[in-house]
């Protein structure tokens, strides 16, 4: 063989390692999108969807999902707080 040939197996297989690493990190990168991570497992591109669809798809959810009466709860004893009154001395 000559150094051509030689050449172009090698540069062959190097074309072939980035397109193998590439297709790599493109399905490493949509498992993560897809599963919630472990800890904070809400995501940025889950509020964006929050945001322009007013939910989440069911795989995004975990699966003990969001106590809904604890939230209403809650809600109520924020809302049912007394608040200070402004101070009108800020000149």
């Amino acid at each position: 063989m000559t150094l051509y040939h030689w050449l172009a197996s090698v540069l062959s297989l190097l074309a072939l390692a980035f397109l193998f690493l590439g297709g790599y990190m493109a399905i490493r990168r949509q498992r993560r999108l897809r599963t919630p991570p472990r800890k904070g497992w809400l995501t940025d591109a889950m509020v964006r969807q929050i945001i322009e669809r007013g939910t989440l798809n069911e795989r995004h959810v975990p699966e003990g999902g969001l106590d809904l009466e604890q939230i209403a709860r809650e809600e109520e004893r924020f809302w049912s707080e007394t608040w200070d009154e402004p101070e009108h001395n800020w000149e």
